[in-house]
């Protein structure tokens, strides 16, 4: 039998910068500070930091997070951030949970109802799925990126690290990691900087990336020439490509031809 399936979204729009959940938004007046340790409730490793607020909005006492996106440390607090002093860290992001108010008003609540009709089925992001002409399969496990190529010539049949060569295959990327599965977090690519110049090949297919999708200022071997030699695509905050060490964790798209 048909349906009509009707899906509202509801997007919210905040001054203090990205909203990643009903209660918790951006705020990167305070990234990278210093966090006194009796404000910490508590440390844990998770994803994203979509995950990182999931655990602080069922938190009473959390008042905001600070997420690390190169160790994955997600820090609890138990007040809002009001120093404005140095920024000795890296890679730390500050998100804090909206007052009540400071809840967005019914002008600035934009909601979009799209009608489909077809029954609704299950997306199983960890089976292979077939997309211009190739075939790609979702793993949520971190690993380094050698790992991540190991894991993908692991498979039956066996395959790569994603290589994203064109806007169709990126735009599918985006579709396949966040609108089917919702898994918010950054995805190594097959992309490797071979002679420290800024410029990647990918290695499955031996030619240069011609397509790309850098985020602003990327690539830029924050650390040091051939600090940075390996990429990896974010799908959510500073959505795009971002060169970054090879030892860090990702988890990771295969891809195979057939």
């Amino acid at each position: 039998m048909k349906r009509n399936v009707y899906l509202v979204f509801v997007v919210i729009l905040t001054v203090r910068g990205v909203t990643i959940s009903n209660f918790m938004s951006r705020n990167p007046t305070y990234d990278n500070r210093a966090t006194l340790s009796t404000d910490i409730i508590s440390t844990l490793i998770l994803g994203s930091p979509m995950y990182c607020a999931s655990h602080c909005t069922r938190n009473d006492v959390c008042k905001s997070i600070m997420f690390n996106m190169d160790t994955h440390d997600c820090q609890l607090l138990s007040v809002y951030m009001s120093d404005t002093g140095p920024q000795p860290y890296i890679g730390r992001l500050y998100y804090e949970k909206i007052n009540e108010g400071t809840m967005p008003t019914t002008a600035e609540v934009e909601t979009t109802v799209v009608s489909t009709e077809t029954t609704p089925t299950t997306f199983d992001c960890s089976i292979w799925h077939q997309r211009l002409g190739h075939w790609y399969m979702l793993d949520t496990n971190y690993r380094t990126f050698n790992d991540s190529r190991s894991f993908c010539a692991s498979l039956s049949p066996p395959s790569y690290v994603i290589e994203v060569d064109s806007q169709a295959e990126n735009d599918w990327f985006f579709e396949f990691t966040l609108s089917h599965c919702g898994i918010f977090n950054f995805y190594w690519l097959n992309g490797y900087d071979t002679d420290n110049s800024g410029s990647f090949t990918w290695i499955k297919n031996q030619t240069p990336a011609i397509y790309t999708n850098w985020y602003t200022g990327e690539p830029n071997d924050f650390f040091g020439t051939g600090s940075e030699k390996c990429i990896a695509s974010s799908n959510f905050f500073m959505k795009g490509w971002h060169d970054i060490g090879c030892s860090s964790a990702k988890p990771v798209v295969c891809e195979r031809d057939s």
